[in-house]
């Protein structure tokens, strides 16, 4: 069984972090004359550091799919909800199976929102590049 959402949003990569240290060696390199190393450096951190915000942002467009788990579930819980009203309700065993349908599909919603969570962490991982300072030039 799945634990249930804590409400906690996931903890942030620490990728800001490490390109920052990354870039201070580079400095340190360059004030110690290594130039070349420090541009070296400087360039390996820059591509990964695009390609690192690159992939965070694709992961976050997969993770929208908690918004079509959504929608999908308000025509089950919909069609549940009308059945549950009418007369087949009234038929032994009909009305227990529909409360286990509802209470399956709020587990499902439960589990949606913990993408929907996760969606929210890669997209700001992914927005991490827009407002790291950028390295000096070479």
């Amino acid at each position: 069984m799945n634990p249930a959402p804590t409400g906690n949003p996931p903890p942030h990569a620490p990728h800001a972090a490490l390109r920052a240290r990354a870039l201070e060696i580079a400095a340190r390199l360059e004030a110690d004359g290594a130039d070349q190393a420090a541009r070296d450096l400087r360039a390996a951190v820059e591509t990964w550091w695009a390609g690192s915000q690159a992939w965070a942002g694709e992961v976050a467009r997969e993770l929208g799919v908690h918004h079509d788990i959504n929608n999908a579930l308000v025509g089950v819980r919909g069609n549940v909800q009308l059945l549950q009203m009418g007369p087949a309700a009234q038929t032994p065993g009909v009305r227990d199976r529909l409360e286990v349908v509802l209470r399956e599909s709020d587990r499902i919603r439960q589990a949606a929102a913990r993408l929907g969570a996760l969606k929210g962490a890669f997209a700001a991982l992914a927005r991490e590049a827009d407002s790291a300072p950028t390295s000096r030039a070479a």
